[in-house]
């Protein structure tokens, strides 16, 4: 009883309310959009809005249930339940998943999206790994361990296939590292071999990219060993990534080609970017009304209730709401990043930024994607794209945050 009270007191006192409205103003204004994106697309099983409001209410319930659990449950479980991710992600694999290779088909419809999990089990593990006292980034391991435990969930995802998912893995490190103090030169040749990647097709580019690399390596005076496994990498990466390229599907290959110029495949490949861009300037600065948008109401805009909800919102609501739904993840991401600031656990700061870093890199790939910045990864846009295990997860990863928030002064 007396647990109870002083955790309603710490809840009273504590709780950020205003991050939380936010949370449910975009999750409103998904199942809104999703209603819009669907009421009259006879190829989607209606009603989809209802499902979605069912979803929510379970991820509400997970919020609630992340918020109540303690500090000390999110340490003392992080490795166990991130080997259990991946043990779901190998019997994925070898069982082939279901329909697209990326769930497993449960009773009454119901699908399990192991890769939506794993990536909060993956930032509990690196966070802990990385809170220990004997962490100092003078060895080796201190960078490698947390490589490590991003490569197997990313190879596994990859595997689906599934590329946009994966990506997120190795990218949730960035943001992890850099909080608990690796310099920005040392992220910089964590990340050097996808410099290699990305310039490997032109030897004059991968060459100067070398270049860079080496002159860092030089001017930092990494250790020789360290040195010498780094330009390793990345020369075997720059040499082997065009043959990688001759064995990808050759959907994703359309899907990077489109992005550079989706105007050789405009009814293909392209035919997403292209649609979708012209839903998001045909806007204007008000939009067209709610319900009104004809790119969504004529079907020219695919996925448009999932990955293009984004233009969907643009094209009814114009600048305006599209910029009302940028102000609120901006001010999830600020107060995210100030409890994170504030809480006095090394762990507990690690959890919120990599959590954090999770939803803003959906957020930036989803809308980048939307504006024809980015390619078409299929990445949705958390709490607002249609999707259970996404939306489920992102609320689950929310109370996450609101929990640790709730314990700041806990060592």
């Amino acid at each position: 009883m007396m647990a109870r009270r002083r955790f309603r007191r710490i809840l009273r006192r504590d709780f950020d309310y205003l991050l939380f409205a936010c949370v449910l103003v975009l999750v409103v204004i998904g199942i809104v959009f999703v209603y819009s994106a669907t009421v009259e697309n006879a190829q989607v099983a209606a009603p989809l809005h209802t499902r979605q409001l069912i979803l929510a209410a379970i991820g509400l319930v997970a919020l609630a249930v992340a918020v109540r659990l303690p500090l000390q449950f999110y340490y003392s479980t992080a490795y166990l339940f991130y080997g259990l991710m991946v043990s779901l992600l190998i019997a994925l694999a070898l069982t082939g998943g279901g329909e697209g290779g990326r769930w497993f088909e449960l009773a009454g419809g119901i699908r399990l999206q192991p890769s939506e999990p794993a990536k909060i089990f993956l930032v509990m593990a690196v966070a802990r790994y990385l809170s220990g006292h004997s962490v100092t980034f003078r060895r080796a391991r201190d960078y490698l361990v947390p490589i490590l435990l991003a490569a197997l969930p990313f190879l596994l995802v990859a595997r689906q296939p599934d590329l946009g998912t994966a990506m997120i893995f190795p990218v949730i490190l960035i943001p992890m590292l850099y909080w608990r103090g690796v310099p920005m030169w040392t992220i910089f040749l964590i990340c050097s071999p996808l410099l290699s990647v990305v310039t490997a097709f032109d030897p004059i580019t991968w060459g100067i990219a070398m270049v860079i690399i080496g002159t860092v390596i030089w001017r930092k005076r990494i250790r020789r060993g360290l040195g010498v496994a780094l330009v390793i990498v990345n020369v075997v990466l720059g040499v082997f990534t065009p043959v990688v390229w001759d064995n990808l599907h050759a959907y994703q290959q359309q899907r990077i080609m489109s992005f550079i110029d989706p105007g050789k495949d405009p009814l293909g490949a392209g035919y997403q970017i292209i649609q979708s861009t012209v839903a998001v300037g045909s806007g204007g600065l008000a939009g067209k009304g709610y319900l009104q948008g004809t790119q969504t109401k004529l079907n020219f805009l695919p996925e448009q209730h999932t990955d293009f909800i984004f233009s969907v919102i643009a094209e009814e609501t114009g600048l305006i709401g599209a910029l009302v739904v940028l102000l609120l993840f901006g001010v999830i991401l600020l107060r995210a990043l100030r409890a994170a600031a504030e809480v006095k656990n090394i762990f507990s700061g690690l959890v919120i930024i990599g959590t954090t870093g999770i939803i803003f890199a959906h957020v930036m790939v989803n809308i980048g994607m939307a504006l024809g910045l980015l390619p078409i990864t299929g990445l949705p846009l958390p709490l607002v794209s249609y999707g259970g295990s996404h939306l489920v997860t992102t609320l689950f990863m929310i109370g996450i945050i609101l929990s640790l928030r709730l314990r700041w002064m806990e060592y």
